[in-house]
C-alpha cells in the first residue's frame, strides 16, 4: 500500500469518525424538574439511561479536558400524544415537529445527563448544541458528538453543515466565508430596529 492510499484511508476514517451518528431505540426520556431536589429519587427512566453509557464509550471519542469545546446534534423521535391528530404518513416522513410533546428542554437535559462523565467532563464544554423533536412511529434518539475542531472540519467538508453560499475559498482563518448579501441585509434589519 503506498503512502497515498495509507493518508487516503486515514481521512475516511477521521471522516467517518465526525459524521458518526448514534441511534439510541426507545421513547426519548425526559427529566422531571417538576419535582423539588430534596425528594427526587432515581426513577426507572435514570437507570435506562445507565445502559446506553458503555456503548457510548465505544461509539465516540470522550473529552474529559476540560478546555476542550464539545458539538452535540440530536433529534428526538417521540410517538405523539393521544391528542395529537397526524395521519401515519406523515408519522412515517417524521417530518412534522413534536410540538404537543414534552419540552425540548426536558429532553436535552436527561439526554446530557446521559453524556455526562460519559463523553465530556463538564456542561461548560458544551458550545454548540443543535436539537430537534419530531412525531414517530419509530421513537428514539439520534445524535452526532464531536469536538469543535472536528465540527468546524465538517462545516469545511459538508455543504450540510456548511454556511457557505457557493462560494469555494476558504479565509484566512479556514472557515468558509457566510454569503455577504444576507450578512449585510441581517444588519440593515438590525438598524433598523434600533431607531
Amino acid at each position: 500500500m503506498s503512502l497515498k492510499q495509507i493518508i487516503q484511508r486515514s481521512q475516511t476514517f477521521n471522516r467517518e469518525g465526525i459524521e458518526a451518528e448514534l441511534v439510541l431505540p426507545g421513547e426519548p426520556n425526559i427529566y422531571s424538574i417538576k419535582v423539588n431536589l430534596a425528594r427526587r429519587s432515581y426513577t426507572l427512566q435514570y437507570f435506562r439511561n445507565m445502559k446506553f453509557k458503555s456503548i457510548l464509550k465505544c461509539f465516540f471519542l470522550s473529552y474529559m479536558k476540560t478546555t476542550t469545546p464539545v458539538v452535540i446534534v440530536v433529534k428526538f423521535f417521540v410517538t405523539p400524544p393521544s391528542n395529537v391528530k397526524i395521519s401515519k404518513r406523515e408519522l412515517n416522513k417524521e417530518s412534522v415537529p413534536a410540538a404537543q410533546s414534552h419540552e425540548l428542554c426536558d429532553y436535552l437535559l436527561s439526554f446530557q445527563e446521559m453524556l455526562h462523565l460519559v463523553l465530556f467532563n463538564s456542561y461548560r464544554q458544551v458550545v454548540k448544541l443543535d436539537a430537534e423533536k419530531y412525531y414517530s412511529s419509530n421513537p428514539r434518539t439520534v445524535f452526532k458528538f464531536m469536538s469543535w475542531a472536528n465540527y468546524v472540519v465538517l462545516q469545511n467538508i459538508d455543504s450540510v453543515h456548511s454556511s457557505n453560499k457557493g462560494k469555494d475559498k476558504p479565509t484566512d482563518q479556514g472557515l468558509l466565508p457566510a454569503n455577504d448579501t444576507g450578512l449585510e441585509a441581517h444588519q440593515d434589519a438590525c438598524k433598523e430596529a434600533i431607531r
